[in-house]
């Protein structure tokens, strides 16, 4: 009973290391990964040395996904050059493997003691160091954990019965495929399942066909772990997921060949290199876990035209994909002051010009618009992103002028945000009440409110550009305080005999609507803000 709690205390311990690595690195490096990835992806060596680190950082090609399907989406990478990130993230998480195939145990137990001390001396709260020694931990408790399963395996070895249940691995290989597929799947890892093999075959639990089925078997579960993925990406994101999924299928494919070829027509080759170079089994699964991720690499090469328009086919990029990026704000402009002002400016012009898209989908000529709630999801998007920049840019710009016409900036990115989930309220209240047929007054009102409101912002569009005073001063007057007329509505309609349902529509609607002609005139006082001030004046 000791033996099988030695093994599944290992396993645990492994697990928990696996973790901890991934999720305390990637909060390192996670602040300013944008602002990093983007000026070190510039050239073909750049691209490989990042996939690599990533891969072998977070252990696992998915998460790696998920950080690249965020740049892509915001604008801060280019989707072709995410692809070749992918296939070296593929190599480099059989670093770990290589690493697991050296006798750690010593080195495991020297890096808990060394964090052990350091916990002791509450280096860990701090900032700084508190992130860098979780994964120092995590890294310790893998090693360790891998030593428990090689040591679990070994003694395992002496039990008769279980050494012929194992030894059947190596007869049947589908099972042994099948279950290397079915743990990377779960585990949402094909190295944990290398590394559990390499531990097995270390303790001479596990022959070379059997440990070789289920390497190749993993393969097959990360692609199915991946295309997991896909079903809630669309656009390019689900270009990146899909490109893993064909990489590893056409991985598998190579690797079964190899496999069939070595064993079969070449009288076992791959075996005799590994005994002239005296490999260790544990090295041998990981020196064929490194020709897996070769073959899957070059497959993808071979093929990446046709697999790009294969993807480009499946998964077109998405409406909302386009207006979730930047079209003019972008890192390289933060050196220039003037510049970067210019472009942020540019930027919530562009925003602002898109916002009576809100309504048009409650206009007559507006069927087929984009709804308010996608479009205000994908472009509140693009002003977080400003936020961002324009904080950088008074991080890196000390000078009054930049430091007040950054606040101004930042006012209207407020107000745009505000604008925006407004709106698509609005829309959202007026598609609501649309349901009831016998509600003629109430979708007159909210025609009307819809019409007006559309007008003000077609005409602060226009006026935004130019800033011209008589522009203002219209907009000034058209954006004058509607609480009374709301409220004498708002009595009107529900001191009838409307449905409670209506009448909390009503409710809503006027309420959205005064609220947005409130953020209009702020915005409006913004563009007609005096020099020196910050702030509008009531």
């Amino acid at each position: 009973m000791s033996i099988f709690v030695s093994l599944f205390a290992g396993l645990g311990l492994f697990f928990i290391g696996v973790r901890l690595i991934s999720a305390n690195l990637r909060q390192v490096i996670g602040r300013r990964l944008r602002q990093l990835i983007a000026r070190a992806v510039t050239g073909s060596s750049s691209l490989a040395l990042f996939g690599l680190l990533a891969g072998a950082v977070m252990q696992s090609v998915n998460a790696v996904i998920h950080v690249l399907v965020a740049l892509v989406t915001a604008g801060a990478l280019d989707r072709r050059k995410a692809f070749p990130i992918i296939r070296w993230a593929n190599l480099g998480t059989s670093l770990l493997a290589l690493v697991a195939a050296i006798d750690l145990h010593a080195l495991a137990l020297c890096l808990l003691g060394l964090t052990g001390i350091a916990y002791y001396r509450q280096i860990d709260q701090s900032t700084r160091w508190r992130h860098a020694l979780g994964a120092l931990l995590g890294l310790g408790l893998l090693f360790l954990g891998t030593d428990f399963i090689k040591s679990g395996a070994a003694l395992l070895k002496t039990a008769p019965w279980l050494r012929s249940q194992i030894s059947e691995l190596s007869i049947w290989l589908l099972p042994s495929f099948a279950i290397g597929a079915a743990v990377a799947w779960l585990a949402q890892s094909s190295t944990t399942v290398v590394v559990i093999t390499m531990s097995l075959a270390a303790g001479g639990l596990l022959g070379w066909n059997g440990g070789a089925m289920l390497v190749i078997g993993a393969g097959l579960g990360s692609a199915a772990s991946a295309w997991s993925l896909a079903g809630r990406l669309q656009g390019s994101a689900r270009q990146l997921v899909l490109f893993q999924v064909l990489l590893r299928l056409q991985g598998l494919g190579l690797s079964l060949l190899f496999y069939a070829a070595n064993r079969w027509l070449l009288d076992d080759a791959f075996g005799s290199l590994m005994d002239r170079l005296g490999l260790a089994p544990a090295a041998r699964l990981a020196t064929l876990y490194l020709v897996v991720q070769l073959l899957s690499d070059l497959a993808s090469r071979a093929l990446q035209a046709p697999s790009l328009r294969r993807l480009e086919a499946w998964a077109p990029p998405s409406v909302q994909e386009d207006l979730g990026r930047p079209h003019f704000v972008h890192d390289e402009a933060l050196d220039e002051p003037e510049t970067a002002l210019l472009l942020a400016d540019k930027e919530q012009q562009r925003l602002l010009s898109c916002l009576p898209a809100y309504l048009e989908a409650l206009r007559q000529d507006g069927a087929t618009a984009v709804a308010a709630s996608a479009r205000q999801a994908a472009e509140s998007q693009v002003l977080r992103l400003c936020e961002q920049f324009l904080l950088e840019l008074v991080d890196r710009q000390r000078s009054r002028a930049v430091l007040e016409r950054s606040m101004v900036l930042r006012d209207r990115n407020r107000l745009l945000a505000s604008l925006q989930e407004s709106l698509a309220e609005l829309y959202g209240t007026a598609q609501s009440a649309q349901g009831w047929a016998d509600a003629a007054v109430v979708h007159q009102l909210l025609d009307q409110l819809v019409q007006s409101l559309h007008m003000m912002l077609q005409a602060l569009a226009d006026a935004a550009g130019s800033a011209e005073a008589e522009d203002l001063a219209l907009l000034r007057a058209l954006t004058h305080d509607r609480s009374e007329l709301m409220d004498g509505i708002r009595r009107r309609l529900q001191g009838g005999d409307l449905d409670a349902g209506l009448q909390q529509a009503v409710f809503t609607a006027t309420s959205v609507f005064e609220r947005c002609v409130w953020l209009l005139r702020r915005y409006v006082l913004l563009l007609d803000l005096p020099p020196g001030l910050t702030t509008p004046s009531p």
